[in-house]
């Protein structure tokens, strides 16, 4: 109980503003806008505290308001992810910033051995974005593909490219070879063989490399948006991507292979 009572005075150091006397519609909206974009919302102290999370968490993460509130978020960070967050968490004091990071959940630990190859058991990862304001961090966070599934769901707009570890091209679905393809009329069979790298627009390469280097320690990432190069060259395109590696098992043998699931905006 002391515990919520102290974040709950912090908080409302913060918001500087009185409770509203009436606020069940505007607890109904957020609530649903929380479900539609996808998320969880957390308002952390410059110590790095929990003053408010949403109850949503419990469907990403499995764990409770009342539990997590008033706590370090740093209990909650993989230990060999706190660097990244703490640098964000610090820069986000000067401009909105993002991270991808594993969070501590209850919603993982039946993981069995084969997926503890290619996943942290207890934890799941999440894209953070931090915005300051008012003293305090605003952080949006949305879960990314698990890597211990086989398959997750593809929008009808989405298309799809799966990879060797060193992102040259092993598959690519019909939408993919259809918007892709043409840039490169020579290559057969379609794309295979092509580096992705090939595909990206010079100038967002960088954000490539970041996410060839963070899907190998995370398991799965989301990248900023960048730019792939399509009708042979002539334009490029703005994508979002979930990229998650996925760890085969055949005949005793391991194979590591990424798979890509975008959409262009």
């Amino acid at each position: 109980m002391v515990r919520l009572a102290l974040s709950y005075i912090k908080l409302h150091k913060v918001i500087q503003s009185p409770v509203r006397s009436s606020f069940d519609y505007d607890h109904c909206w957020t609530n649903n806008l929380l479900e539609l974009m996808d998320c969880f919302l957390m308002v952390l102290d410059p110590d790095g505290d929990v003053l408010y999370v949403s109850e949503t968490i419990s469907i990403y993460l499995g764990l409770s308001q009342v539990d997590m509130t008033g706590n370090s978020i740093a209990e909650y960070i993989h230990p060999e992810d706190w660097a990244q967050f703490h640098s964000v968490f610090c820069s986000s004091y000067e401009w909105p910033s993002m991270c991808s990071v594993r969070v501590k959940s209850s919603l993982t630990k039946r993981a069995n051995k084969k997926d503890s190859l290619r996943a942290s058991p207890g934890f799941k990862v999440l894209r953070m974005d931090m915005t300051y304001c008012s003293g305090c961090r605003l952080v949006v966070c949305s879960s990314l593909p698990s890597p211990v599934l086989s398959s997750i769901s593809i929008r009808p707009n989405s298309f799809v490219i799966t990879t060797a570890v060193d992102l040259s091209i092993v598959y690519v679905d019909s939408r993919a070879e259809e918007l892709l393809c043409e840039h490169y009329p020579g290559s057969s069979p379609g794309m295979k063989g092509v580096s992705f790298y090939s595909l990206v627009h010079v100038e967002d390469v960088e954000i490539i490399r970041k996410m060839h280097l963070e899907v190998f320690k995370l398991g799965s990432y989301r990248p900023p948006l960048y730019r792939i190069i399509v009708l042979q060259g002539r334009h490029s395109v703005y994508v979002e991507s979930n990229v998650f590696r996925y760890t085969s098992h055949s005949n005793k043998t391991l194979v590591d292979s990424i798979t890509i699931v975008s959409h262009f905006l």
